[in-house]
């Protein structure tokens, strides 16, 4: 991919767009709800769905896709509430309702069975996915599933409290400039470019109640505990310089998911896949193609 092309993958001129049906909730949007998700395509193969985190859209992927339509076809999509995807008025961003819309994707592409990688809180979504509905998923690699914890900023952290709706219009652009470099391992990956494209996405009132409802009922143990039934294997990944979620997390999950294979890789902070993505893209095809049967 092009400098040039990575510039403007943010972008709703990038991509294409399907629909899905959202069944609304009792109360004021109680009708279902269509609800158009921005994605995109690159290369050919066995079909490998990429899910972002939250507050993140596809430039996220903007190394890691490329490298890995080498040998997929990969398909990137934006959750609601994210990127150019819509924000939908019947989704509370529960647990159950995000790993829900992650098949409803699938059922939207047509792709009947998918590997997937996901990173962060969307690929405990991912997990949660492939736990409800194992007849839908191959080989799934986690990137740091997790949710926010101690280490990361306040102003993160407070969208979980009370006054959450007041501090969700009180971040801007000096914040991101702020903050996002500590999310790698190397804070000069996050440029200014790299600022802007992150901040594009979420600078309006509907981002940004997204993404406080997300981070709000975002539901870890939950999660964990319906995975953990589930006794599915995921490649899990870990950053070991990760400043917001520690390798302690991943000796954790190695508990609590015995099934699961682990990797980590050094110099490499909380968003991995942006400061390593030839690693990445290199563990997760040579776990695809040598690891274990398929799911």
């Amino acid at each position: 991919m092009s400098n040039s092309y990575k510039q403007i993958v943010n972008s709703d001129l990038i991509g294409d767009y399907i629909t899905i049906e959202l069944p609304g909730f009792p109360g004021l949007h109680s009708n279902p709800e269509p609800c158009r998700i921005h994605y995109l395509t690159m290369g050919s193969g066995e079909p490998l769905l990429l899910v972002h985190s939250v507050g993140q859209s596809i430039y996220t992927w903007r190394d890691l896709m490329p490298a890995l339509a080498d040998s997929y076809c990969v398909v990137a999509i934006e959750l609601p509430g994210f990127g150019f995807s819509d924000r939908p008025l019947s989704l509370n961003y529960s647990m159950d309702e995000m790993a829900d819309v992650i098949v409803k994707c699938l059922d939207a592409l047509g792709v009947k069975k998918t590997h997937a990688l996901g990173v962060t809180m969307g690929a405990l979504y991912l997990m949660l996915a492939a736990a409800k509905y194992p007849d839908r998923f191959m080989k799934v690699i986690a990137l740091t599933p997790g949710g926010i914890t101690a280490q990361m900023p306040k102003k993160i952290r407070r969208l979980e409290k009370p006054l959450g709706a007041f501090y969700r219009e009180m971040y801007g652009r000096k914040d991101f400039q702020k903050y996002l470099p500590l999310f790698y391992y190397d804070g000069t990956v996050c440029t200014d470019e790299v600022v802007e494209q992150v901040f594009k996405t979420c600078d309006d009132h509907a981002s940004r109640q997204a993404i406080m409802y997300a981070i709000r009922n975002f539901d870890e143990e939950y999660a964990l505990e319906e995975i953990a039934k589930a006794k599915k294997e995921y490649f899990i990944i870990w950053g070991e310089e990760d400043r917001m979620q520690p390798m302690d997390r991943l000796f954790e999950l190695r508990k609590l998911l015995p099934e699961s294979v682990y990797h980590s890789i050094r110099n490499t902070g909380h968003w991995l896949h942006e400061e390593k993505a030839g690693q990445i893209a290199e563990a997760a095809d040579r776990y695809i193609r040598y690891h274990g049967e398929e799911a």
